[in-house]
């Protein structure tokens, strides 16, 4: 028993790295990622991708794509309705086969045959007065009704657009507002940096350090303001998109 127990326990160890070494020849593709030092519109795909891609995903232009095709089959609908009023039938009887007849000359008589079996067959057609009158008027009103739905779609689609259009612009000035932010803030940690030490050495006044303090202090407000900008527009990529924002990334 002992040495099965000391068998299974080099048997586990062995298996252990070697799954981790399974695991690490084959890792997970990483999505591409922003370089926070290079300009942030040459990182990513061109701007009439991100569009379509706002525009494949949007439900909205999805509800009203839906819309416009259920306008096209009411207009279909419309157009075959008048097909309702045509009606086919058979019948089957059965008898003798004898023809019934009377004669017509016969006072009190009427001429008349009946076949007493067999098939019958045939195809009715009714056209009321309203089908004759009001069809061309209902299938107009069917024909407006989907041309404003395809003309609601076009708008939807182009106010997406604009917005896709503005957000991305927002992006790339908040990109390059949080980079100048950003050199500013170092400037201004650098400065003070050297004012305290110049400030020991009797230098410079306490007036001149505080008035560097309050310059990176305010140098540093102004990058987190930047920063949470940034962030925000950032974020709200992805919703107006549809995809991850790492999918906007450019293959390099």
């Amino acid at each position: 028993m002992r040495y099965f127990v000391i068998i299974y326990f080099l048997l586990l160890t062995a298996t252990v790295p070697s799954f981790g070494q399974a695991k690490q020849a084959n890792p997970n593709k990483v999505p591409p990622a922003l370089d926070e030092s290079a300009d942030l519109q040459a990182q990513l795909v061109p701007l009439d991708s991100i569009i379509d891609l706002a525009i494949k995903n949007s439900p909205s232009v999805k509800f009203q794509k839906d819309l416009v095709e259920s306008s096209k089959a009411q207009l279909d609908f419309a157009k075959r309705v008048w097909t309702n009023n045509i009606m086919g039938f058979v019948n089957y009887s059965t008898g003798n086969q004898s023809i019934v007849s009377s004669d017509s000359q016969s006072p009190g008589s009427v001429a008349s045959s009946n076949i007493t079996s067999g098939f019958r067959m045939g195809v009715q057609i009714n056209l009321p007065l309203y089908e004759l009158v009001g069809r061309k008027s209902r299938v107009n009103l069917y024909k407006y009704q989907y041309n404003s739905s395809i003309n609601k779609r076009d708008e939807s689609v182009q106010e997406l657009k604009k917005e896709v259009i503005q957000a991305y612009y927002n992006l790339l000035y908040a990109s390059n507002v949080l980079s100048i932010r950003s050199e500013a803030k170092e400037s201004a940690i650098s400065q003070y940096s050297i004012a305290k030490k110049q400030f020991k050495d009797g230098a410079i006044d306490a007036l001149e350090l505080s008035r560097l303090k309050t310059i990176e202090v305010n140098a540093r407000a102004d990058y987190e303001e930047a920063k949470r900008q940034f962030s925000t527009y950032y974020a709200q990529m992805e919703p107006m998109v549809g995809v991850p924002f790492n999918q906007l990334v450019a293959k390099k």
